[in-house]
């Protein structure tokens, strides 16, 4: 009985260590928690969008380049001789007003040959004037004369008809005769005289015309003596100093007008911009040189300087294209002008435009109107940009671009108003992919404000 009882407390105790594992177990089930659960991601991408609408959009494009002088004067010595006066403002940097006289060079060898000249042509019209009295004498003369011829030919037809009629003798009749043909002679040597008069007169007359070329050319090499500030300008050169001698043809100074400057500017992308305007306009009318290009295209220019401290805007003229392309940047150049270059100004000073000053061109035109522009980041491979349609979906739209300025992209086609444009950068970009627009204001007002130069 007692081993029985033995061999049952033995099984208890191993069962319900089991049966206490089990409920352990149990409970440590019931009680435990699951692993957290994973918040499931969403397949719809968040897009920075705006709706796009037509504005008018000013053309602009931009260059640079180095100021010139339009007009540049060489004061080139057309005589010889010692330099005998130099204005004292002829230095480098001053500047002359139009008519100073700038230098003199010694004129006595010059007055010399005047006064000569002049001698020559007194000389020659004392001639002529002596030739037109005895004409006028020679030709009274000859009107006496042919008088006396009358009468001595009448003379001698009585004379004969007495010898028929033995009223006279054949000695009277000789003496008659030599009598007229004498005065046929003197008659005959003043027609002749009156007639080389005409050849003496005209060769006096060829003699008075070149001793007047002589005259008006020492007069002309006698004014080169003098030489003088042909307009207002800069002097920018001066290779003589007083008392210098001086060849004829030395280049003694250079003088820069002030009136207008031009600058040749090598735009980056030509008129490209402005193509819309140069298929409006006719090809004859841009190069016939009648009209400058902006009055051919309605555009206008503005020049900043792009050194010193002073930042002021000069406005400008497109003029013309350059000559040729620029063999470094590949570029085309314009030239641009801008008039009173060394004027003050009044709202703020300033440094004139001078020769040689780097500047930037900002050439702009009037606006195109209603035009749809889009941001050149929006615009992908294949001129491709993102738009959401109206499942909320983004699309694939190919579109034509006019033209890009700065930020944006003018679109010709592709595009209409009322469109909502994603200018997110989506990666990868899968069409039909759903998205959530997220309207940004921002960029759209950026885009606008360069498209209208914030007017």
């Amino acid at each position: 009985m007692s081993s029985r009882s033995a061999k049952i407390k033995r099984v208890f105790f191993l069962i319900i260590p089991i049966l206490i594992g089990i409920l352990i177990f149990f409970i440590f089930i019931k009680t435990k928690q699951g692993p957290p659960k994973k918040e499931r991601l969403s397949n719809v991408r968040k897009v920075r969008t705006y709706f796009v609408n037509p504005i008018d959009v000013i053309p602009i494009t931009h260059g640079y380049g180095t100021v010139q002088p339009v007009t540049t004067w060489q004061a080139v010595s057309e005589v010889s001789g010692k330099a005998i006066m130099v204005n004292p403002l002829l230095k480098k940097g001053q500047m002359v007003k139009k008519g100073s006289v700038l230098i003199k060079i010694d004129p006595t060898e010059y007055e010399f040959s005047v006064s000569e000249a002049k001698a020559s042509l007194a000389n020659i019209e004392a001639q002529i004037k002596q030739l037109q009295d005895k004409k006028v004498s020679n030709t009274e003369l000859l009107k006496l004369e042919m008088q006396v011829l009358k009468l001595k030919e009448a003379e001698l037809k009585r004379q004969k008809k007495l010898v028929s009629e033995k009223f006279s003798s054949d000695s009277d009749y000789e003496s008659a005769e030599s009598t007229y043909i004498s005065q046929k002679y003197k008659v005959q040597a003043l027609k002749n005289s009156l007639n080389s008069h005409a050849a003496e007169f005209e060769s006096l007359e060829a003699q008075k015309e070149q001793v007047k070329i002589q005259l008006s050319s020492a007069q002309l090499q006698l004014e080169y003596t003098v030489i003088k500030a042909p307009y207002s300008g800069l002097v920018s050169s001066v290779s003589l100093e007083q008392a210098q001698f001086v060849q004829k043809g030395q280049t003694l100074t250079e003088i820069e007008a002030v009136d207008a400057v031009e600058i040749e500017a090598q735009i980056s992308n030509g008129l490209y911009v402005f193509r819309p305007r140069l298929e409006e306009t006719k090809r004859e009318r841009i190069l016939d040189g009648s009209r400058t290009l902006s009055e051919s295209l309605g555009i206008k220019a503005i020049v900043t300087p792009t050194t010193g401290r002073f930042q002021v805007q000069w406005e400008g003229e497109v003029m013309r294209f350059n000559a040729s392309i620029d063999t470094t940047t590949r570029t085309p150049g314009l030239i641009i002008q801008v008039k009173n270059p060394y004027k003050m100004r009044p709202d703020k000073p300033s440094p004139p435009l001078v020769k040689g000053m780097y500047c930037e061109v900002e050439i702009f035109g009037s606006p195109f109107k209603d035009q749809i522009i889009v941001p050149r980041s929006a615009v992908h491979e294949n001129n491709i940009v993102y738009v959401v349609n109206s499942e909320n979906q983004l699309e694939f739209r190919t579109i034509e671009v006019g033209f890009s300025q700065d930020s944006f992209s003018v679109v010709r086609s592709g595009l209409k108003a009322g469109e909502q444009l994603i200018v997110t950068d989506v990666v990868p970009a899968v069409e039909g992919m759903a998205v959530e627009p997220v309207i940004d204001q921002a960029i759209a007002n950026l885009v606008k404000s360069d498209a209208t130069r914030g007017i």
